[in-house]
């Protein structure tokens, strides 16, 4: 008998040492991509006790998300309570038809466990008039102190240019009015010198601004409390997938551009590649036109998943979230693009009009509902039109409000500039008398504070993005005073919201719903729950994130049997 023992013995060390030998690393889970799903799921996973490895296939982390405005779409949560709102589980599902039950438990959780910190912001549902909807479902990001991360806060990705001001000076968008009106008052200037003192002292020391807003601030509070878990990253690194026995249990990686690393994922995968936002795929599903996604974001997770034998559901109604979106050609070829999301385009002051000169739309309405009307009347092209005293007040995309200078933009073609609407009009080249006489129609039922034409400034939503100090409409001032300013407009989108087909638990699944072992998808790589709806601002990055936590809760529970 002991002789049998130690032959045992003496074989499991040997498979043992092969298994080893098999794999250069070992997590219990590896995620694939940075974004704010990613990113939940690691940090959740390790706080809970996983060792766990996140992938970035680019050298910036936080991939769509960065670049956002940072919202998070979470209906019935805590915040609600401090604006004054009352909202329910039962008006939720009147408006979506399916809550996601797990999202206040989410921020909940974050919020005692995480440095992520989460703020109330009394922003309306996107359809205002439909039963169920409500104010509040949508939380910003607290402002995030990037100096915490040291020399790592380089690793995240810059805000889109006109989200930030000289590279990557953000600020919180309550600080903006602030901003915006340095010579206002002795306050406004003494606070806006103290935040250029202090980019400035950030730049010599950090190479870039630390004070980190929307998008960034998710991110950099994700990054922070990850790190502090003891999550590992690596940036530059390319998966490959290794499916063995109908299970995926590790992932080939380059690293850096070196040779490809086994990697062992003893719970699973998570695939949070951002989506194929940047493919050639997304053209059979989306109007394939300009995209605000990193360049990375071409697909990789979902051809992972593919490749392991994921289903891929037929196409939603919708498959993208859309924005109008200016671009800036720059000398060296490549082009900025900026997605006019509200905060500017619903201002009063502007109107919007296509290449005839003509308006075609509330102007006013959410991103995606104007993206929906410029496809449904085959607009490829408009303009977003100011006066002088509309740009220095409020800003048009990239062209910050003043004393920003505007020199540039105006070189490059991304601003049109005229003394006149018929001048504005020739460099616009659309007819003169007709946005001629556009814009007179339009300032006398803005003097009037109603827009027979579009409805604009007549539901709470709209109202919300207006100027209260503006009277009798908040959404409608004239557009009077030279010179004028046109801003090209193009539908775009900001994300692809097709994925594979995942359970409730984020488990990605075979075309018979049986779950691929070892296997998660979140995010853009997970057909979006909402099926091409996009009821309230961030209700991307809400579930994506309920559903990394899930993932990540689900991955806890796990009982492996692979050989440790």
């Amino acid at each position: 008998m002991p002789q049998l023992i130690l032959s045992l013995s003496i074989a499991r060390s040997l498979i043992v040492s092969s298994q080893a030998a098999r794999f250069d690393h070992e997590y219990d889970v590896v995620v694939v991509g940075s974004g704010c799903s990613g990113l939940t799921t690691a940090l959740v996973a390790a706080k809970k006790g996983l060792r766990v490895l996140v992938l970035e296939k680019t050298d910036f982390l936080g991939g769509t998300t960065a670049f956002s405005g940072g919202g998070v779409w979470i209906p019935h949560n805590k915040h609600q309570e401090q604006i004054g709102v009352q909202d329910s589980r039962q008006e939720a599902e009147r408006y979506m038809h399916e809550v996601l039950g797990t999202c206040p438990k989410m921020v909940d959780w974050m919020e005692q466990y995480t440095a992520v910190k989460f703020k109330p912001v009394p922003l309306p549902d996107y359809h205002p008039s439909k039963p169920g909807a409500s104010v509040g479902r949508t939380l910003l990001t607290e402002a995030f102190d990037g100096r915490k991360l040291g020399s790592r806060v380089k690793e995240i990705r810059y805000p889109i240019r006109g989200y930030s001001a000289f590279g990557s000076m953000q600020a919180d968008p309550a600080d903006l009015p602030i901003l915006t009106a340095p010579f206002s008052s002795f306050r406004n200037l003494a606070f806006g010198s103290k935040k250029i003192a202090r980019y400035l002292l950030d730049l010599v020391r950090y190479g870039k601004g630390t004070e980190l807003a929307n998008g960034n601030a998710l991110v950099g509070r994700l990054f922070y409390s990850a790190l502090e878990a003891g999550v590992d990253f690596w940036r530059n690194s390319a998966p490959k997938s290794t499916t063995e026995g109908g299970s995926v249990e590790s992932l080939m990686v380059s690293r850096d551009g070196g040779p490809p690393v086994r990697v062992r994922a003893l719970r699973g995968v998570v695939l949070a590649s951002g989506g194929l936002g940047r493919s050639h795929v997304a053209e059979k599903f989306v109007p394939h036109e300009w995209t605000a996604v990193p360049r990375g974001n071409v697909g990789d997770g979902i051809l992972l998943a593919e490749a392991a034998g994921a289903h891929l559901p037929p196409p939603n109604e919708q498959n993208a979230i859309f924005a109008p979106m200016s671009l800036l050609h720059r000398s060296d070829g490549t082009v900025w693009r900026y997605p006019h999301f509200s905060i500017d385009r619903s201002k009063p002051g502007s109107l919007i009009v296509s290449r005839d000169g003509k308006r075609f739309a509330n102007e006013s309405s959410p991103y995606q509902e104007f993206v929906k009307t410029m496809h449904a009347k085959h607009i490829k092209r408009a303009f977003f039109i100011g006066d002088s005293v509309f740009l220095r007040k409020y800003g048009m995309g990239m062209a910050l409000p003043w004393p920003y200078p505007i020199g540039s933009l105006l070189r490059h073609g991304y601003l049109i500039q005229g003394r006149t609407i018929r001048e504005l009009a020739r460099k616009m080249e659309v007819d003169e008398t007709t946005l001629e006489n556009t814009v007179s129609h339009f300032n006398r039922q803005a003097l009037a504070g109603k827009d027979d034409d579009f409805h604009r400034g007549e539901n709470i939503y709209d109202r919300f993005y207006g100027d209260e100090r503006v009277w009798p409409n908040t959404s409608l001032a004239a557009c009077a005073k030279a010179p004028f300013y046109a801003l090209p407009l193009v539908p775009g989108n900001v994300s692809i919201t097709w994925g594979v087909e995942t359970n409730k638990d984020a488990q990605v699944v075979r075309a018979d719903g049986s779950p691929i072992s070892g296997l998660y998808a979140v995010g853009c790589d997970q057909n979006t729950v909402m099926k091409g709806a996009y009821p309230g601002g961030g209700s991307s990055i809400g579930p994506g994130m309920t559903f990394g936590f899930r993932a990540a809760e689900h991955l806890v529970a796990v009982v492996t049997t692979k050989t440790e």
